[in-house]
């Protein structure tokens, strides 16, 4: 039978506004600007990036900046940390990840329980925490200690223990200890050594390393980004697959010389009475609407929401190099209309 396409009630809205940016901060975003011009980019770009390198590494310039959360919160924050631009590189209008960000503020509701399993600094950990709809409680799971110091200070310098626990332990199909490759800078690339086909940072650390099934967790909402390592983590969790039975927002990588390492996380789902979804965006025109894979410079509002396009596993190398994919239980495809999910028939 033909799915439908799914339309997302709620629109990504970055809850996040900073001040007191330091001088390496700003040298940063600098550095990390998109320029749309040709030959802005080749004036610019790599001036700006030899004085931000320089500051940072030679200099060794450094700052706090401080962040809010929504209205009341704030923290502070380790300005020589690149991980921190995503909340000031200048995507504040429909934040980092928008697709993530639109289906959080559609499906988290109520006394619910989300698990945000690789959370980095925890984008989406305190994304979830600001919106206005969700009470419940919130897992992060980040097993690299410098990261998940991060985590722990902005929890602690936003009010938010009584919501939020942080798991210091990488998840997999094993129970032990398992080293982890760090990058200096690059931190959303950490991994499990051996993981993925991209470049491992050149640091080391041994982490504990658990099945999200022995942890007695009833997760609602999962959010899934573990470079890889997907398939691992989630055949440690096919209990809570089978019982809790949560939406799950999963990274994918392509890897065509590896068909197998790209398909078994998403087959794995399906086997577990799992329906895969590709975030794209239905734009409104005057022409009627049309379906895009990525947002590009169109904001979301309106006349552009966040579309789940359905598609079987198997039709995955027709797809992005590098997507997230929803995952709904074909049994609670009915909870997606509950919570105001449109269905629009992919002919019309």
């Amino acid at each position: 039978m033909k799915k439908d396409i799914l339309i997302a009630p709620e629109e990504p809205v970055s809850p996040y506004r900073v001040s007191d940016l330091p001088l390496i901060a700003k040298l940063c975003r600098a550095a990390h600007h998109q320029y749309r011009k040709k030959w802005s980019k080749r004036l610019a770009k790599r001036p700006t990036r030899m004085a931000y390198d320089f500051a940072r590494d030679v200099l060794k310039l450094g700052g706090h900046g401080r962040v809010y959360l929504g209205e009341g919160r704030s923290a502070n924050f380790d300005a020589r940390k690149p991980h921190f631009g995503n909340i000031y590189f200048g995507n504040e209008a429909a934040g980092y990840e928008p697709d993530v960000s639109a289906l959080l503020a559609s499906l988290l509701q109520g006394d619910q329980t989300f698990c945000d399993i690789g959370s980095n600094w925890g984008y989406f950990t305190f994304y979830a925490a600001s919106l206005s709809n969700f009470t419940g409680t919130i897992h992060t799971f980040e097993p690299v200690p410098a990261t998940r110091s991060d985590v722990i200070g902005l929890r602690d310098g936003f009010g938010l223990q009584d919501r939020i626990t942080v798991h210091a332990t990488a998840l997999s199909s094993e129970t032990g200890t398992v080293e982890m490759a760090v990058h200096d800078s690059e931190t959303g690339l950490n991994r499990i050594t051996g993981s993925g086909v991209g470049r491992e940072g050149d640091g080391r650390e041994t982490v504990p390393m658990s099945r999200f099934d022995d942890l007695g967790i009833a997760p609602d909402v999962i959010k899934m980004d573990v470079e890889d390592h997907e398939f691992e983590a989630l055949s440690g969790a096919t209990e809570a697959l089978k019982t809790a039975k949560p939406f799950i927002i999963v990274e994918s990588w392509l890897t065509p010389s590896q068909p197998r390492r790209t398909l078994r996380a998403l087959e794995l789902l399906e086997s577990h009475g799992y329906d895969l979804y590709q975030p794209c965006w239905r734009v409104t025109t005057a022409d009627g609407a049309v379906i895009f894979p990525e947002l590009s410079d169109r904001l979301p509002g309106p006349d552009c929401r966040l579309a789940l396009v359905p598609f079987p596993s198997e039709q995955r190398f027709m797809l992005s190099q590098q997507m997230n994919v929803f995952a709904c239980p074909i049994d609670r495809e009915d909870d997606l209309t509950a919570l105001g999910f449109a269905r629009q028939n992919m002919k019309s």
